[in-house]
C-alpha cells in the first residue's frame, strides 16, 4: 500500500519529469483507490487589470494507485471528479478486451459516459419514424452509454480500420425503421434501433433482453446476447450467426 508520503514523492517525480531544476510543488487529494496529484504553481503577481485564470488551469492531473503506485494521467478537472472517473475506470477494466477497449476509448467512450440529452433530442426529432417501436431499458441504456460513437472494425493487420464501421445512434442523419418493424413481426420479438453498419448498409437493433441483431439485405444476423458482446463482435469482425437459426 502506498502511503501519503510515498505518493508525494511519486507525484513530485511525475510533475518534474523532463524539467530542469528542483521538483515542482505538488498537492494531493486522497481517496479510497489512491491519490489525485497536481502541480502547485505560484500565484501570479497582483494586477490592476481583469482577473486571470488560476495558474493551474489546463494542467493535467495524475492518479497514483494506492495498491501499486502506478501513475496515470487524467484531464484537468477538480480532484473529486478525477477520483470518480478513476473509480469508474477501475470498475470497468475487465469489461472489454484490451484491443476492443482501445477502439472504444479512441472513439470517445469512457466508463460512466452518459449522453442522455442527445438521446432524448434524437427520440423527439425522429418520433414519427420511431412510432410503434418500444425503447426498452436495455435499448435506452445502450444508447445513453454508446450513442454517437463511430466504431471501426479491425483491418487485415489487426488494427482498427479497413473493415465495416458501425455507427451507434443518435446520429445527425435520419433513422430507418422498416426492417426493425418487419423483424419484430416475423420473430415476435420487439426490437429498437441501436445504429447501423456500413456492410450493406445494415441496421443494428436491440431487443428487450439486450440481444443485438444486424438486419442486412442478405439476411438477419445475431450479433451477441448483450450489447457488450455485440460491440466486441462488431469491432473484431467476428463471424455472425443467421437469426433464422434461432440459437439466440
Amino acid at each position: 500500500m502506498i502511503s501519503r508520503d510515498e505518493a508525494l514523492a511519486i507525484a513530485r517525480q511525475w510533475a518534474g519529469a523532463g524539467k530542469a531544476g528542483p521538483a515542482p510543488e505538488v498537492d494531493l487529494y486522497e481517496f479510497d483507490l489512491g491519490y489525485v496529484a497536481w502541480r502547485v504553481l505560484p500565484a501570479p503577481p497582483p494586477t490592476d487589470g481583469p482577473p486571470v485564470p488560476p495558474p493551474s488551469t489546463g494542467y493535467p492531473r495524475a492518479v497514483i494507485d494506492r495498491e501499486t503506485g502506478e501513475v496515470s494521467q487524467w484531464r484537468s478537472l477538480p480532484a473529486p471528479l478525477v477520483a470518480e472517473e478513476y473509480a469508474q475506470h477501475r470498475a470497468a477494466e475487465g469489461r472489454f478486451p484490451p484491443d476492443v477497449r482501445y477502439v472504444l476509448e479512441k472513439a470517445g467512450w469512457y466508463p460512466g459516459r452518459n449522453v442522455t440529452s442527445a438521446v432524448d433530442h434524437w427520440m423527439v426529432r425522429f418520433a414519427d419514424e420511431l412510432a410503434g417501436l418500444e425503447c426498452s431499458p436495455a435499448a435506452r441504456a445502450a444508447l445513453v452509454e454508446f450513442g454517437g460513437l463511430q466504431l471501426p472494425q479491425f483491418g487485415g493487420h489487426g488494427e482498427p480500420g479497413g473493415g465495416y464501421t458501425s455507427f451507434i445512434h443518435p446520429t445527425l442523419g435520419g433513422v430507418v425503421t422498416d426492417k426493425a418493424h418487419a423483424f419484430s413481426e416475423e420473430y415476435e420479438n420487439p426490437v429498437y434501433p441501436l445504429g447501423n453498419n456500413e456492410d450493406g448498409p445494415s441496421e443494428l437493433v436491440v431487443d428487450a433482453q439486450g440481444r443485438v441483431f444486424m438486419l442486412h439485405w442478405a439476411d438477419d444476423f445475431f450479433i451477441g446476447p448483450d450489447v457488450d458482446t455485440a460491440l466486441v463482435n462488431l469491432i473484431r469482425g467476428e463471424e455472425l450467426t443467421e437469426a433464422s437459426d434461432g440459437g439466440w
